[in-house]
Formats: structure tokens, C-alpha cells, sequence
């Protein structure tokens, strides 16, 4: 059935669109039944999809929330982070986790990318925990290239924190997606391969971080930590019904992407594009992002514009802008950004898509 989901036509349109959900009458017939019984809170449909999740994943605890800045917020709290404390991260990371940071009034630490690559420089983040010793270390799988976490020696003392937004039920042999830190996150957003329309996951092996992030939430917990603030950070029942149904066919969306993104990495090997996934038998592909470097962002937005394709910039801003900090200290996150463009890559494309847009790759010059 979830096959036929991800083959059946589309009405005849030349142009091809960024993002589109990949959403079945089975998601929509959940969601229309929560919104008939009223089913406006959170109850037992959230319980539900935390435990699908939990299980599917084999992680301990799971606990669900309405934003990816929520879940940071939640775990930043629970593993100590307060005024003035150092959390680290990539220059790319989420824009949600700097505005944790800011919630908390700590301090964020940046490290530039790696020359061809989605994720921290190594010698520059030894280098920034010789000088200082952050609370707290994020780590993300950027576009769904996946991140070992053995590749970055933390200081005694500072909780690892794993955001696997972008490799939601990834299969590696080396590298426990989700299992990597004290606690991870991941983003349910409208990209997610998993979206509750906007949510999050926060997942732990740890009892007494999952006791303290659920009692962060209203009515989340039968008791309360005292001077622990709560917060209004629940997921909906007609969310989660939406999140259970899309778990459900997990694999073949993940699948169709993988088979998507290798397409494209083939006609990459023949043109003058480049792109940083390493690992195509284990990464993601939840977006697909590409630089040509003979080319500024507005020509080659120009080029895809022209040939009726939907592009997106690589991130919305990176971190160093935001901050105002020299980005001549940033130099491959700057040129990601500057020059970089996602393409579509999202499992209901359309066969003669997926090569007009693999076409397209090839002629850029």
C-alpha cells in the first residue's frame, strides 16, 4: 500500500517543487478522527506514539514535544545548562538549539564545519575544548550524513547531546543513531521524514533525565520537581496520530530517499557538482544539498528557476551571522551557505523528476 502511496501519479506539472509532504489517506483518516472526537489535547494518542517510537528505535524513554526549540530547551535544562555555561556546537546546527541557549542565557560556542564536509572540524573542536570546557556538547547529523561521536573526545564533565533530526531510523553498523549522548532529540518538522506538522522527540536511557524532562511539561508528570518551571510544550492527539501513521511506513520512505539520493550522487561523479554524504548505504539523504563552486547562488538558482526545479538554501542562516562574529572564522560553514542549494529529494517524486533533476546536475557548468 505504502508503495503505491510513493508511485501514484501526479497531475501533469512541469515544475517540481521543493518539498512536498509525503502524507497518505491513512495519515489524514487518523487526524480526521482525533479532530471528530474532539480529541484536541494530549492523551492517549501521544502516549501511544511514544511508545511506537520508543519500540520502533529500541530507545528507553520517549518523550514528545510541539517544537524542536521545545526539546532543546528541555534538554539543556535537564542536563544542568544554566546562566553563562558553554554549549557547543556546529556552526550549522539548528537555529532552534541557539535560541535554547539564549532561553537558558548560557553561551554558545561555535565550530566551523570541515572542509568538504557536513559536520565540526575535529582539530578545531580539540582545539576549542582545550581552551574551554563546555557543559554541554550538540551534535547533529546534518542533512542526514551521519556523525560518529567516538570522532570528537569530550572533557570529563560535559554531556553529549544528539540531534537526529535529519537520520530519523537510520541503520548503521557503527555509529547507535539516537544513543550516542545522554540524551537526543529529533525534530518532527514538515522536512522530517516523520512530521507531525511541527514537534519533537526527546529520547533517553536515563531514568532520572526522562523523570526531569517529563515533569518540566504540564501534565506530562504525576509529580512536580520543585523550582523547576513547566511548560506548555505538548504535542496534540491529532499530531501524534499523524506521527504513528508515518512511523508505520518508515522504511519504504526511507528507502525511496536513499534510492533518490544515490541517483543523484551518480550524476554528480559526471559534472562539476559537489556534495559531502560519505556513507551512501548508511546516510539519510533527508535533504540533499549541492554546491557548485564555479558558479555564484544566484546564477545557479537562475539555472534552476529556469528549468521550472525547486531549490532551497543549504540553512536558513548560519550561526555565525546571527552572533555577528567574523564569518573569515568560518570559512566552509560560510561557503555552504553562500554557495550551497538543496535540491528535492522527498519520496513521491516522480521517476521522470528524479532524472530531470539528475539531468539537470550534469548540465551545470
Amino acid at each position: 500500500m505504502a508503495l503505491d502511496i510513493l508511485e501514484r501519479s501526479q497531475k501533469k506539472n512541469l515544475s517540481i517543487e521543493y518539498t512536498r509532504p509525503t502524507l497518505s489517506r491513512e495519515d489524514l483518516k487518523g487526524v480526521l478522527e482525533c479532530l471528530v472526537e474532539d480529541n484536541l489535547s494530549t492523551g492517549q494518542m501521544v502516549e501511544k506514539f511514544e511508545k511506537n517510537f520508543a519500540h520502533t528505535f529500541k530507545y528507553k524513554y520517549a518523550l514528545s514535544l510541539n517544537s524542536l526549540t521545545s526539546a532543546y530547551h528541555c534538554a539543556l535544562t535537564a542536563l544542568g545548562v544554566g546562566e553563562g555555561d558553554s554549549v557547543l556546537l556546529s556552526d550549522i546546527a539548528p537555529i532552534a538549539a541557539l535560541d535554547a541557549i539564549f532561553l537558558l542565557k548560557a553561551k554558545p560556542v561555535l565550530v566551523d564545519i570541515a572542509k568538504n564536509s557536513f559536520h565540526m572540524d575535529t582539530e578545531a573542536f580539540a582545539k576549542v575544548v582545550q581552551e574551554i570546557v563546555p557543559k554541554v556538547v550538540v551534535l547533529d547529523h546534518s542533512f542526514g550524513s551521519l556523525v560518529n561521536a567516538k570522532n570528537y573526545s569530550l572533557p570529563e564533565g560535559t554531556f553529549l547531546l544528539e540531534d537526529f533530526t535529519e537520520a530519523i531510523g537510520a541503520d548503521s553498523e557503527t555509529i547507535s543513531v539516537g544513543k550516542q549522548g545522554s540524551i537526543a532529540l529529533a525534530g518532527l518538522n514538515v522536512e522530517s521524514v516523520i512530521t507531525t506538522g511541527n514537534g519533537a522527540m526527546l529520547v533517553t536511557a536515563d531514568s532520572e533525565l526522562n523523570t526531569k524532562m517529563r515533569s518540566m511539561i504540564t501534565g506530562r508528570s504525576k509529580s512536580r520537581i520543585q523550582d523547576l518551571a513547566q511548560y506548555d510544550y505538548n504535542l496534540i492527539d491529532y499530531q501524534a496520530a499523524l506521527g504513528i501513521e508515518q512511523l508505520s511506513k518508515l522504511g519504504v520512505l526511507l528507502e525511496r530517499k536513499r534510492k533518490i539520493g544515490i541517483t543523484y550522487l551518480q550524476a554528480i561523479t559526471t559534472s562539476q557538482v559537489e556534495t559531502y554524504f560519505r556513507n551512501p548505504t548508511e546516510d539519510t539523504f533527508n535533504r540533499f544539498p549541492i554546491v557548485v563552486p564555479s558558479k555564484s547562488y544566484d546564477e545557479t538558482k537562475r539555472y534552476f528557476d529556469s528549468i521550472q526545479i525547486g531549490t532551497m538554501k543549504t540553512i536558513q542562516e548560519p550561526l555565525h551571522s546571527i552572533l555577528e562574529l567574523n564569518k573569515s572564522d568560518y570559512p566552509n560553514a560560510e561557503r555552504l551557505f553562500q554557495k550551497g542549494h538543496c535540491i528535492p529529494v522527498y519520496p513521491n517524486l516522480t521517476k521522470d523528476n528524479i532524472q530531470r533533476i539528475a539531468t539537470a546536475i550534469r548540465r551545470i557548468y
